[in-house]
């Protein structure tokens, strides 16, 4: 699983994501995305951790309320028994 145990998150809002929040949003069919389109993508390696940056542009739907948004966000994973597991994100909207 990319969700690390111990993923934490923050959401454009503020609101502090965890894996099992994330995990149930989208297998309970809450959270439906029809469209992602990453741009500006950058990605560093330091260490035993990585970082992605970037946009993403989302069309989809959660729960009646249907969006089209563009986010800037930061991903931080961590190399892990043998594989990168992502621990932590933030995700802020653009205009």
């Amino acid at each position: 699983l990319l969700l690390a145990p111990d993923y934490v998150g923050y959401d454009p809002v503020g609101r502090t994501q965890d894996r099992d929040g994330v995990l149930r949003a989208y297998a309970e069919g809450g959270v439906r995305v029809a469209v992602l389109r990453p741009s500006q993508l950058t990605a560093r390696v330091i260490g035993e951790l990585g970082l992605v940056t970037g946009v993403h542009t989302l069309d989809g739907e959660e729960a009646s309320y249907r969006f089209d948004i563009r986010l800037r966000f930061l991903d931080v994973y961590a190399w892990r028994d043998e594989r990168w597991q992502l621990i932590a994100s933030q995700a802020t909207y653009l205009p």
